[in-house]
């Protein structure tokens, strides 16, 4: 880690430590684009920031910790899709996306959508705020369309998707025979941005990953010191203090899984290998995710019954690990895609 990004880093977890546990999207939205981390890897020569995957999936990290419910992922994401065109509007789109102007919301789960006749048909699912959005990154299940769709173009229906997760807000797309507003990329074009694209996603949801069960593990041990129990606190028993250094170990783990990932990436360069990008993307997410699930069932258990209960933070954590199972490629895909790389069923 870099000191820019050490720096990144200290300063986010302060923000998000200030703003508090599931804070308010439109208050935290705001401040993100008052601090500037929307421009973070938008080029210099574009009057962004000029940084890169490692710093921005700092920020993830960080919000990560606090259980942000503001769609900073699905936002960066949108970013260097537009970053990577060659639109005509680039410049100044990418100025009122820096700014916090405008937001284009981006699924965090595949699309199921067909690409015909110059529209698109099918569902998205699991977009982040899309009822504010003013357009949508949506592409193609066949990889062959990546296009900027209206938030109120004819034959798009936007529905609250009904989730555990309270912390965020996401919304299930139904597309039928839509106009993109332009089009990004289509064919061999699509295909290679929609792979950058993909890549950059687990990196974040690993990070986001990782931040959670990392706060949840500390917040664990801090209780375990204060409640005692036949007149010693928590923590002073053997069996306990086991169980939470195997979680520390495994949490350090998908951390260092994460970082490895994020060095192979910017030692790669801008035109680095993609394939080697997917690999160590695919690896951080899965076990960050598997990582995450298992901390916040372990630490709901060393909570006792209060864990249980739905005044207690535990639960918030549960229900965004679990549904962090499924973003992405989809929850059984990772450990498959790993597999088959190295030669697997």
């Amino acid at each position: 880690m870099t000191a820019v990004t050490q720096e990144l880093r200290d300063a986010a977890r302060q923000v998000v430590d200030d703003q508090g546990l599931a804070a308010d999207e439109q208050a935290t939205w705001s401040l993100v684009a008052e601090l500037g981390w929307l421009m973070l890897e938008i080029p210099e020569d574009d009057g962004g920031l000029g940084l890169d995957l490692a710093a921005a999936c700092a920020l993830h990290l960080e919000l990560g910790r606090g259980l942000a419910s503001v769609p900073f992922a699905a936002a960066l994401l949108a970013i260097d899709a537009v970053a990577q065109s060659s639109l005509q509007e680039r410049a100044d789109l990418l100025a009122r996306l820096g700014s916090g102007e405008d937001y284009i919301a981006t699924p965090l789960a595949e699309p199921a959508l067909d690409f015909r006749d110059g529209r698109l048909s099918g569902t998205a699912r699991a977009v982040p705020a899309a009822d504010r959005a003013r357009d949508l990154l949506l592409w193609s299940a066949a990889d062959d369309c990546l296009a900027l769709v209206p938030a109120a173009a004819q034959g798009l229906a936007i529905e609250p998707a009904n989730t555990w997760d309270d912390t965020r807000r996401l919304y299930d797309l139904r597309l039928d025979g839509v106009a993109p507003r332009c089009v990004l990329a289509t064919g061999a074009a699509a295909a290679a941005m929609l792979r950058r694209l993909r890549a950059r996603r687990d990196f974040a949801l690993a990070a986001e990953a990782v931040g959670g069960s990392a706060a949840l593990l500390e917040r664990t041990v801090a209780y375990l010191g204060e409640r005692a129990q036949f007149g010693r606190p928590l923590a002073m028993f053997q069996a306990l203090k086991h169980r939470c250094a195997d979680l520390k170990a495994q949490v350090e783990a998908a951390h260092a899984l994460l970082d490895d990932g994020l060095a192979r990436v910017a030692d790669a360069g801008p035109d680095g290998d993609i394939a080697a990008a997917e690999h160590a993307g695919l690896a951080a997410k899965l076990l960050a995710n598997s990582t995450y699930t298992a901390v916040v069932e372990e630490s709901l258990q060393l909570h006792g019954g209060i864990g249980m209960t739905e005044e207690h933070e535990c639960h918030l954590f549960l229900k965004r690990a679990l549904l962090d199972e499924h973003l992405g490629r989809g929850r059984d895909a990772y450990a498959r895609l790993l597999a088959a790389a190295h030669g697997g069923d």
